[in-house]
């Protein structure tokens, strides 16, 4: 995974889709590092929490999802060995990336991050937060996504330079806001939307039990 726009050395938004299903229209998949991941207030001075439940929100890596926990429902994606590779803690966001093991030669990496949101921010807010950091990348348009979520939500699809498409769920809930991501090789001649057509259900339900987990852990 190369070094992308952002200081801090934060690994790529992967999570390699592969199923008996999408293998047939997925190629090998490697994609360049996102932008260090940012909260919505990026004001160096100290801002209010939001409040979940009448207290003050205090991140917890432990309620990002594990390596052990991704091998637990990455079988039938293809994805073996997954090892968290980096933990980034922090006050507004915390983030755990990861590689594992496929058929592709090039390692899979794996993101996931939750972030704090300043009061009154909205959805759309958010969404312009992760476009202004890199986060989603220029050109990534919303899907017609399967998933129906307690909260406001969006898949979105997007294409890295190098041709391969990623999908990201941003999920804002409860005063903060979830975010899971896959990359997918794309075959030639094939669109980002294509990609997410050949399955939509596969890619849709990764994504979302990533951020599931980080709900029940938070509870």
């Amino acid at each position: 995974m190369r070094q992308n726009r952002q200081s801090i050395n934060l690994l790529a938004i992967t999570l390699l889709i592969l199923s008996a299903f999408a293998c047939q229209t997925v190629t090998q998949a490697a994609s360049p590092e996102p932008a260090t991941p940012k909260p919505v207030n990026n004001s160096d001075s100290p801002s209010p929490e939001p409040t979940i439940s009448g207290g003050d929100v205090s991140l917890s890596l432990d309620w990002l999802v594990t390596a052990e926990e991704l091998n637990s429902f990455s079988t039938d994606i293809g994805i073996l060995e997954w090892k968290a590779t980096e933990d980034t803690p922090g006050e507004k966001r915390i983030c755990r990336s990861f590689q594992g093991a496929s058929w592709s030669v090039t390692p899979n990496e794996g993101l996931n991050c939750i972030y704090t949101i300043t009061a009154g921010s909205t959805f759309a807010d958010v969404i312009d937060s992760m476009f202004s950091q890199g986060n989603l990348l220029e050109g990534s348009e919303p899907v017609d996504t399967s998933l129906s979520l307690d909260g406001e939500f969006a898949v979105y699809a997007g294409s890295y330079p190098n041709g391969h498409a990623v999908f990201d769920l941003i999920w804002m809930k409860d005063g903060l806001f979830y975010w899971s991501s896959v990359t997918l090789g794309t075959p030639a001649g094939e669109t980002t939307l294509a990609v997410y057509q050949s399955a939509p259900q596969v890619i849709d339900a990764f994504l979302e039990k990533i951020i599931e987990i980080n709900l029940e852990k938070s509870k």
